[in-house]
Protein backbone atom coordinates (compact mmCIF):
# COMPACT_ATOMS: atom_id res chain seq x y z
CA UNK A 1 0.00 0.00 0.00
CA UNK A 2 1.53 3.26 -1.16
CA UNK A 3 -0.30 6.19 0.40
CA UNK A 4 -0.13 9.78 -0.79
CA UNK A 5 -2.13 12.81 0.32
CA UNK A 6 -5.49 13.19 -1.36
CA UNK A 7 -5.67 16.94 -2.15
CA UNK A 8 -9.45 16.77 -2.65
CA UNK A 9 -9.89 15.16 0.76
CA UNK A 10 -7.60 17.65 2.47
CA UNK A 11 -9.46 20.58 0.94
CA UNK A 12 -12.83 19.13 1.89
CA UNK A 13 -11.73 18.61 5.50
CA UNK A 14 -10.42 22.18 5.75
CA UNK A 15 -13.56 23.60 4.16
CA UNK A 16 -15.84 21.63 6.48
CA UNK A 17 -13.96 22.76 9.58
CA UNK A 18 -14.20 26.37 8.38
CA UNK A 19 -17.95 25.84 7.93
CA UNK A 20 -18.15 24.40 11.48
CA UNK A 21 -19.23 21.02 10.15
CA UNK A 22 -17.18 19.04 12.65
CA UNK A 23 -17.49 16.97 15.77
CA UNK A 24 -15.23 17.17 18.78
CA UNK A 25 -14.59 14.58 21.47
CA UNK A 26 -16.04 11.63 19.58
CA UNK A 27 -14.78 8.08 19.62
CA UNK A 28 -13.82 7.47 16.00
CA UNK A 29 -14.24 3.68 16.03
CA UNK A 30 -17.84 4.18 17.16
CA UNK A 31 -18.57 6.87 14.55
CA UNK A 32 -16.67 5.60 11.53
CA UNK A 33 -18.98 4.68 8.65
CA UNK A 34 -19.65 0.97 8.28
CA UNK A 35 -18.88 -0.81 5.01
CA UNK A 36 -22.63 -0.83 4.33
CA UNK A 37 -22.85 2.93 4.88
CA UNK A 38 -19.90 3.41 2.54
CA UNK A 39 -21.58 1.34 -0.18
CA UNK A 40 -24.83 3.26 0.23
CA UNK A 41 -22.99 6.59 0.04
CA UNK A 42 -21.18 5.53 -3.13
CA UNK A 43 -24.47 4.32 -4.65
CA UNK A 44 -26.17 7.66 -4.02
CA UNK A 45 -23.31 10.18 -4.26
CA UNK A 46 -20.68 8.45 -6.40
CA UNK A 47 -17.07 7.42 -5.96
CA UNK A 48 -15.73 10.97 -6.37
CA UNK A 49 -17.82 12.19 -3.42
CA UNK A 50 -16.65 9.16 -1.40
CA UNK A 51 -13.03 10.01 -2.25
CA UNK A 52 -13.43 13.50 -0.81
CA UNK A 53 -13.94 11.99 2.67
CA UNK A 54 -10.46 10.42 2.71
CA UNK A 55 -7.11 12.04 3.44
CA UNK A 56 -5.07 9.56 1.40
CA UNK A 57 -4.99 7.74 -1.91
CA UNK A 58 -3.54 4.25 -2.23
CA UNK A 59 -1.66 4.50 -5.51
CA UNK A 60 -1.38 0.70 -5.70
CA UNK A 61 -5.17 0.20 -5.70
CA UNK A 62 -7.49 0.20 -8.71
CA UNK A 63 -8.63 3.80 -9.36
CA UNK A 64 -12.25 2.76 -9.85
CA UNK A 65 -12.70 1.12 -6.44
CA UNK A 66 -13.33 2.35 -2.93
CA UNK A 67 -10.12 0.62 -1.80
CA UNK A 68 -8.27 3.38 -3.67
CA UNK A 69 -9.15 5.78 -0.83
CA UNK A 70 -7.69 5.51 2.66
CA UNK A 71 -7.77 7.31 5.98
CA UNK A 72 -11.36 8.49 6.30
CA UNK A 73 -11.84 11.57 8.47
CA UNK A 74 -15.60 11.91 8.69
CA UNK A 75 -19.01 10.31 8.67
CA UNK A 76 -20.22 11.82 5.35
CA UNK A 77 -21.69 14.76 7.29
CA UNK A 78 -18.95 16.09 9.57
CA UNK A 79 -15.21 15.94 10.10
CA UNK A 80 -14.35 14.11 13.32
CA UNK A 81 -11.41 15.57 15.18
CA UNK A 82 -10.75 12.13 16.68
CA UNK A 83 -10.34 10.65 13.18
CA UNK A 84 -7.85 13.35 12.19
CA UNK A 85 -5.89 12.83 15.42
CA UNK A 86 -5.75 9.09 14.70
CA UNK A 87 -4.56 9.73 11.15
CA UNK A 88 -1.89 12.12 12.42
CA UNK A 89 -0.66 9.73 15.09
CA UNK A 90 -0.48 6.74 12.72
CA UNK A 91 1.16 8.76 9.94
CA UNK A 92 3.89 9.89 12.33
CA UNK A 93 4.42 6.31 13.54
CA UNK A 94 4.65 5.07 9.94
CA UNK A 95 6.91 7.94 8.87
CA UNK A 96 4.39 9.23 6.33
CA UNK A 97 5.46 12.84 6.61
CA UNK A 98 3.17 14.31 3.96
CA UNK A 99 0.09 12.67 5.45
CA UNK A 100 1.10 13.70 8.97
CA UNK A 101 1.57 17.27 7.75
CA UNK A 102 -1.86 17.29 6.06
CA UNK A 103 -3.51 16.00 9.24
CA UNK A 104 -1.62 18.60 11.26
CA UNK A 105 -2.94 21.33 8.97
CA UNK A 106 -6.50 20.23 9.76
CA UNK A 107 -5.75 19.95 13.49
CA UNK A 108 -4.22 23.44 13.48
CA UNK A 109 -7.43 24.78 11.98
CA UNK A 110 -9.41 23.04 14.73
CA UNK A 111 -7.13 24.68 17.30
CA UNK A 112 -7.52 28.14 15.76
CA UNK A 113 -11.26 27.74 15.55
CA UNK A 114 -11.52 26.59 19.16
CA UNK A 115 -9.29 29.42 20.40
CA UNK A 116 -11.90 32.03 19.44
Amino acid sequence: MALVVNPQGLQQALDLVKQTQFRLNTIWVANRPTPEAEEQFIATQGLAAFAAWHLAIDTDADPDTKSRYALPFGDFRSVHQSAVKKIHREAEQNEQGDIAQAAEEILDLFDRFNAC
